[in-house]
């Protein structure tokens, strides 16, 4: 077995992977905990039907390759990838005649310059039973484990003027460390790169102070809890001190940590009341057996709405009398029994399927109450629906959507394009303040949500589009009226950044002013920093921008880690020298820190 393959999953390129693959079956305890690889006896697994390729090309994406297989006609479940650009991945198929028909197609096949090499690979071993063995063989030795307040809030033993602190060194490590990246990747911006580490202590641009969030405790109106057994064997409605992959199944209660609203700790102990008076079982994740799987609040600090989604295990109860049945008990529990105090406002029902093997989706059912509910920034309503995004501190957005407002400095003559623009929030808190707005999303029901949000704030300077940016930046660009004015785009993108045909698209509208970048992992997106800035080339020909100013906003206390970032782009061209702003977005308690970066003015280079 190539090194690596213990390793988790990666999710690359949109493609959903489940933690473990469907178990389920005979064997005693002791047999389980004993082999690694009991799992691949007990249900379907492509585990057992995993090829190892080979001397891969230098450069690739996981992307490529997935369209690679779908054009051979390769009937493969999932690619597994131990690191970006690894020489060798995995590829798990879904039976053994289309695991031979991938070995036979991909051995010798050139691809990119490179002869492939594929060949049978074996299962990767159980996580949990790789843990307990390994724990058996120390006896009680090994790390002390976390207690779940370590877990999801790490620097709750921090005063919040020392996450501050902490939070501004973060966000200074990782700009020193961009512009390292920005010097080896463009030599000839290296005397402009070195004078602004002159003039900024280091750093490529001026980094203003750290914005906190107004809220620093049970500021969460979104959390997914986990259903299943605590410590003592009890059913648990809680979080799990890790992942499955990393050995954990146990879940913990959550009263006692400070992130979590109060009105939000007590839908949890009624659900959990409701689980433990259940006939059926809790979830178990090393079976796969079990009902109740998870528990989704969605809260407004607004309005006192709350919506519940109970997750439901799919492969366990169908669509028979008895979830029917589990349907009504929920359904009754809290609108007529003991959870008639919380008040529901939206109560789902969601069965929740395995993806991987037929493609099934999670379904979703409204048993009680509204199918949404409302929350308001800047005194603006926006609807929540089950799947909508939605910013999990809803005062430090308005801190957050306040400096992108600030930063980008529009007028009644500036025209905002709002790239990856979700639910429409951050246009149309922009709205009053400029021209117009023209909003692009991928996915179709979050735009809908953002035209309903603009007509329910009666905003009618605002257009929302449904499709990928790169169709639709160059027409948004040449709609009249648009290029006679000011330009800001405003980039919000995934964890993972946006296209770089999107990038490409971006820096060849000419007519583009400013740009805003809003980035949820920085560490993730300098690439996309890299090619907003690198001088012109043959792929990306317009001309580059250039980096002014940097802040950061603090979303969530005793949270670690940088969670959002936020970056803002001018770029004017033709060797006009603008600089850079970068927002240091606040850190929601969540679980990473916030930070943000603007870029300003293009020049020839």
């Amino acid at each position: 077995m190539s090194g690596g393959e213990e390793n988790i999953e990666k999710i690359m390129d949109g493609e959903e992977v489940e933690e473990k693959e469907e178990v389920g079956g005979e064997g005693g305890p002791e047999e389980e905990q004993k082999d690694e690889f009991a799992y691949i006896n007990q249900g379907f697994t492509s585990e057992i039907f995993k090829i190892e390729v080979r001397n891969l090309p230098k450069h690739y994406g996981v992307g490529e390759l997935r369209k690679l297989l779908q054009k051979l006609n390769l009937d493969f479940a999932k690619v597994k990838l131990v690191k970006k650009n690894n020489p060798w991945v995995y590829i798990c198929f879904r039976s053994t005649e289309t695991r031979d028909e991938g070995i036979r197609v991909l051995n010798g096949m050139k691809w990119k310059g490179c002869e492939l090499a594929a060949s049978e690979a074996k299962p990767a071993p159980d996580p949990l039973v790789r843990k307990r063995n390994a724990a058996g063989q120390e006896g009680t030795a090994g790390k002390r484990p976390r207690t779940i307040a370590e877990c999801t809030t790490a620097l709750a033993h921090l005063s919040y003027e020392e996450q501050l602190k902490q939070k501004q060194s973060e966000v200074e490590n990782l700009l020193k460390k961009f512009s390292g990246e920005h010097w080896h990747a463009c030599r000839s911006q290296r005397e402009e790169i070195e004078a602004a580490r002159r003039e900024f202590d280091g750093l490529p641009c001026k980094l203003e102070t750290i914005r906190g969030s107004p809220l620093i405790s049970g500021y969460r109106n979104k959390c997914e809890f986990s259903v299943g057994k605590d410590s003592n064997g009890d059913d648990t409605v809680g979080f799990r001190l890790g992942s499955y992959n990393m050995g954990f199944v146990e879940v913990c209660p959550v009263d006692e940590l400070k992130h979590i609203p109060d009105r939000v700790k007590m839908a949890v102990r009624l659900f959990q009341q409701f689980v433990r008076s259940s006939k059926h079982d809790v979830f178990n994740p090393e079976q796969q057996t079990g009902v109740f799987r998870q528990l989704v609040t969605r809260l407004s600090f607004t309005t006192n709405e709350i919506m519940l989604i109970v997750g439901i295990n799919g492969k366990t109860l169908g669509d028979g009398e008895e979830a029917q049945e589990l349907k009504k008990n929920i359904r009754e529990f809290f609108t007529e029994k003991e959870g008639k105090i919380l008040n529901v406002t939206s109560l789902f029902h969601q069965q929740m399927m395995k993806k991987d093997k037929d493609n099934k989706k999670d379904t979703l059912e409204l048993l009680h109450g509204k199918p949404h509910i409302t929350d308001e920034i800047h005194g603006l309503k926006f609807r929540i629906s089950p799947e909508s995004f939605f910013q999990i501190n809803t005062p430090a957005a308005e801190v957050l959507y306040n400096s992108i407002i600030e930063l980008g400095a529009v007028t009644k003559d500036t025209t905002v394009l709002d790239i990856c623009c979700g639910a429409g929030t951050i246009g149309i808190c922009f709205a009053k303040y400029c021209k117009r707005v023209l909003g692009v999303e991928i996915i179709e029901e979050a735009v809908k949500d953002a035209k309903f949000n603009a007509e329910t704030n009666n905003i009618d300077n605002v257009e929302f589009f449904a499709g990928n940016a790169d169709d639709f930046i160059f027409s948004l660009m040449n709609r009249p009226g648009v290029s006679d004015g000011d330009v800001l785009a405003v980039v919000d993108p995934p964890r993972a950044g946006i296209h770089v045909k999107s990038l490409t698209q971006l820096r060849n509208a000419r007519k583009l002013n400013r740009l805003i970048y809003v980035s949820c992992k920085p560490k993730f997106v300098t690439r996309n920093w890299l090619d907003l800035m690198r001088p012109c080339s043959k792929t990306m020909k317009g001309a580059p921008f250039k980096l002014k100013k940097a802040l950061a906003k603090k979303y969530s206390c005793e949270v670690e880690g940088c969670k959002k970032s936020y970056i803002i782009g001018d770029h004017l061209r033709r060797h006009v020298r603008v600089s850079h702003e970068v927002i240091e977005s606040e850190e929601i308690p969540c679980t990473a820190p916030d930070c943000g970066m603007i870029f300003t003015t293009r020049s020839n280079m």
